[in-house]
């Protein structure tokens, strides 16, 4: 049955699993399997092991099911079953809040990344850390809300106008996962003549026949130029300060756990 002709039915089986912890990673493990792929996440644990080690009061931005444990995890809607139900633009918090904010590809679904940005800065302490992951070379997913892509020098910009300061970018997902997911894509529309209940299942199949292409991010992340082919970067950055007049890069990023 095409999800899309019994919203229904498929809708109350999404949320009757996001609302059970252990099922939904069951339910997410059969759904991507290898799709996970091989990540950078050297930065992120850096800062998760500084907010447990500094008692941080941590936000997760956009938790859609995918409950962080010691964070206060905030989604648009209830039925992902957050901690907080917020919109994105308007967080249910007093400004300086937080000492830091997760936000994992969220963004991307955002009509109005600079406004929604501005809000988690808010929320933000004036030393606090925000931690983004940002897709470049994706398909287009989770529609119909699927908005934007960046460069660098587009995160960057966006961020200045967000009235943030980024203080890091680096490669998250690389060249090996852009050609899986360009790859399985590519052949599920052609083989299925663009019937959509067809696609997705050949798209699925090909996921786990395409798996060991994920492999070769185990040494192209580390590639010179592996970024003007990411699939995604992580970002760090901070509220702007007026301090920061000078710019993007004006301020350099302190470990505040040193």
């Amino acid at each position: 049955m095409d999800r899309k002709t019994a919203p229904s039915l498929y809708g109350r089986a999404r949320d009757f699993a996001r609302r059970h912890r252990g099922l939904y990673a069951m339910v997410r493990t059969i759904k991507y399997g290898p799709f996970m792929g091989i990540r950078n996440q050297r930065q992120r644990f850096t800062l998760l092991e500084q907010a447990r080690a500094n008692n941080w009061r941590v936000l997760y931005l956009g938790s859609g099911g995918r409950r962080q444990p010691g964070m206060i995890n905030l989604d648009i809607t209830p039925v992902t079953g957050p901690d907080v139900v917020g919109d994105g633009y308007r967080l249910p918090f007093r400004d300086g809040t937080f000492d830091a904010i997760f936000c994992d590809y969220v963004i991307e679904h955002v009509p109005d990344p600079e406004a929604f940005l501005r809000a988690a800065g808010r929320a933000l302490k004036q030393a606090g850390v925000f931690y983004l992951e940002i897709p470049f070379l994706q398909p287009v997913h989770g529609e119909p809300s699927d908005y934007s892509r960046w460069t660098r020098a587009g995160i960057e910009a966006m961020a200045a106008r967000g009235g943030l300061q980024v203080h890091a970018i680096g490669l998250h997902m690389g060249p090996a996962f852009t050609m899986f997911w360009l790859l399985k894509e590519w052949i599920a529309l052609l083989l299925s003549f663009g019937i959509g209940s067809v696609r997705a299942v050949l798209a699925y199949i090909l996921g786990w026949l395409l798996a060991p292409l994920l492999i070769l991010d185990l040494l192209m992340l580390h590639l010179p130029g592996a970024d003007e082919l990411a699939n995604g970067y992580y970002v760090v950055a901070s509220p702007r300060s007026p301090d920061d007049a000078a710019g993007p890069g004006a301020r350099p990023f302190k470990d505040r756990a040193s």
